[in-house]
């Protein structure tokens, strides 16, 4: 018996040796992150009134079957009850590689509801790249490039590639400067797939943050969209900008907390926004249409909460 408890302790010192060295961050991120579920929510009802832009924000949804398709029925379902005017992908659209051949299976079949009338936008993700064909994905998916601009009822949307970020961002940085500028629409939302803010498993991109959060600070940038993460989580305001992860369309990870987070959990979740003259309504809704996090942001990006 004792060999035996020699022999079982060695192989543990091992494996714990091997996690540490080569998958320290990993391994340290999935042992001190241990936020589940929201404590409390409510079931969905559709936005106040008629929002002037209606905008269903889904990430990492790039993995079919039961999960991702419960999520995409759930967007249908609100769909039905209060028609979406834009269908936003925050990247990791194809895992594991980007393949553009599977953008049916992951996109267009489980959403074909929704897409019939709904604008699609969408970024990519780190996953998106792997495979070399990120450009075919982007084109199959009916966007103009890996960054883009749309300006709609007051409200300029911007979508940007946070890989090439992070690897020389000077152009697409000048790019956002100038598109921000030049824009006079009343609200703003960024999407990025790298969070600037995070507390969960990937944690915060850093250099994102560095680069992106002067030129949105300046410029009144509201909202900021993100995946990676496959949690939701919403920051406190930093300088009028909120920062959403939204990145658990077809799979979740326990998540964590930091002294940026306002609110943080762990579901299959999409982000359900509408934007009116004077307000924007942010809210993750759940595959079972329970709703938690709704918060209300004014043009200065102040937030209230609503609840559950």
């Amino acid at each position: 018996m004792r060999i035996v408890a020699l022999v079982v302790a060695a192989v543990v010192v091992l494996v714990v040796a091997f996690l540490m060295i080569f998958l320290r961050r990993q391994t340290i991120s999935y042992a001190t992150r241990w936020v589940g579920p929201p404590q409390e929510s409510t079931d969905w009802a559709p936005l106040p009134g008629e929002p002037d832009l209606h905008l269903v924000a889904v990430g990492d949804m790039g993995d079919s079957g039961r999960r991702s398709d419960s999520v995409a029925a759930a967007v249908s379902r609100v769909d039905e009850a209060q028609p979406i005017d834009d269908l936003l992908l925050l990247g990791d659209n194809v895992y594991p590689d980007g393949d553009p051949d599977r953008i049916p299976e992951t996109v267009f079949d489980p959403y074909a509801a929704v897409l019939e009338h709904a604008d699609l936008l969408a970024i990519i993700g780190n996953h998106d790249v792997m495979g070399g064909r990120a450009d075919e994905q982007l084109e199959v998916l009916g966007q103009s490039g890996n960054r883009w601009a749309v300006e709609q009822a007051d409200t300029l949307v911007v979508g940007l590639d946070s890989n090439e970020l992070l690897r020389d961002g000077e152009e697409q940085l000048d790019w956002l400067d100038r598109t921000l500028a030049d824009s006079g629409a009343t609200w703003r939302i960024v999407a990025v797939h790298h969070p600037p803010y995070s507390a969960g498993y990937q944690g915060s991109s850093l250099r994102v943050r560095e680069q992106l959060a002067p030129i949105l600070e300046r410029h009144g940038v509201q909202l900021v969209l993100s995946g990676h993460d496959h949690d939701y989580q919403r920051s406190t305001t930093m300088d009028g900008v909120n920062y959403v992860v939204s990145g658990a369309g077809s799979g979740t990870r326990r998540t964590g907390r930091s002294d940026f987070t306002a609110e943080s959990f762990a579901w299959l979740h999409f982000t359900d926004i509408g934007v009116y003259e004077d307000r924007m309504v942010v809210r993750s809704v759940s595959e079972d249409l329970e709703m938690a996090d709704e918060v209300e942001i004014a043009p200065d990006g102040s937030v209230t909460e609503l609840g559950p």
